[in-house]
């Protein structure tokens, strides 16, 4: 099989030849090829070179789009700085009292923005990997593009204060989700990662009522326009698994603040997860052997529907041969 045919009959629950793994790697891939990831995250050309040339020389089972979380806020008027070595952050709120939401104006994935270069990178990949290995895009999620839009803590009040307001605002940004996702898809993105890190500073409560239906939607037009969905919520997710789940996307990252096995029994055994190795102490200060062995634990707990990976980014400086060691136990596991 190859990484095309082993990720989508994972997901799918049909049998494979040893397990996909499927890390996040970012400033990583940048420094793999001596870029400075101010520039990574600019320049699709760089992103996907430096994908491409970690996923030959470690034998990964995926290319990515991911890179930052503020492509569709710049695009929305978001000013943002870019640090040489790490991902950019807000400048400034876009969104200052909740009569601005009126100055939100719909936004093109294909205007010329920071959407379309990422739209670019999938093209990119698309030319040099389409059935060979799959092609992870990215949207952010409807509550972490709210909060990069009015600001996390600000956003978080305004859900007390001001949910009329919050709501159309989650609103907005599935919209926005939808259609970024649906031109990736266009373009040969095979999987989406909805990246929703903010949906873990909410109670269970309102990401069940709020939240999961709002990320459902996201997932039901993603497979309607014919691709996968990779939902990445960063953090504790305790009380939520089942809402996470009833999205209904492919595979859910699962981060270290959880076990695999509390997860596995709250969604049941259909869903496939990925993780959660802990980014820094089980990966980035760990070593082969107890990578391998704690992989086995991870594996064990989630059971055969399951994918190779960190809990979230795997950190820059990571030891070539501590990645090379989550490709090793994929390789030896089914």
């Amino acid at each position: 099989m190859n990484s095309y045919d082993r990720t989508l009959a994972q997901l799918r629950g049909r049998p494979v030849d040893h397990l996909p793994v499927a890390p996040l790697l970012m400033v990583f891939a940048a420094d793999h090829i001596g870029v400075r990831y101010r520039d990574y995250v600019r320049d699709h050309r760089l992103l996907v070179r430096a994908q491409l040339a970690l996923c030959e020389d470690y034998g990964l089972d995926l290319v990515s789009c991911c890179s930052d979380a503020w492509r569709e806020a710049a695009d929305c008027g978001a000013a943002l700085e870019f640090p040489e070595h790490q991902p950019p952050h807000a400048a400034g709120r876009r969104l200052t009292a909740p009569a601005d939401l009126a100055t939100l104006t719909p936004t093109d994935p294909l205007g010329g923005g920071r959407m379309t270069d990422r739209i670019a990178a999938v093209q990119a990949f698309a030319a040099a990997v389409k059935g060979r290995v799959p092609i992870l895009g990215w949207i952010e999620g409807p509550l972490a593009l709210a909060a990069n839009l009015y600001g996390l803590n600000e956003f978080l009040i305004a859900t007390r204060r001001e949910p009329t307001f919050a709501a159309a605002l989650l609103d907005w940004c599935v919209a926005l989700g939808e259609r970024f996702a649906r031109a990736q898809v266009a373009a040969g993105a095979d999987l989406i990662g909805i990246g929703d890190a903010a949906a873990s500073l909410v109670a269970p409560a309102y990401y069940e009522r709020e939240i999961a239906p709002r990320e459902r939607r996201l997932v039901a037009a993603i497979h309607a326009a014919g691709a996968a969905v990779r939902l990445h919520i960063c953090g504790d997710l305790h009380g939520k698994f089942a809402a996470a789940a009833a999205t209904g996307a492919d595979l859910i990252d699962v981060d270290f603040p959880q076990t695999l096995a509390e997860v596995r029994a709250a969604v049941g055994p259909d869903v496939c997860l990925a993780g959660n190795l802990h980014p820094v102490e089980q990966v980035l200060h760990s070593d082969p052997e107890r990578i391998r062995r704690d992989l086995a634990v991870c594996h064990g707990q989630a059971g055969p529907r399951y994918v190779v990976a960190a809990g979230c980014e795997v950190p820059p400086g990571t030891p070539p041969e501590n990645l090379r060691a989550l490709v090793d136990y994929a390789r030896s596991a089914a």
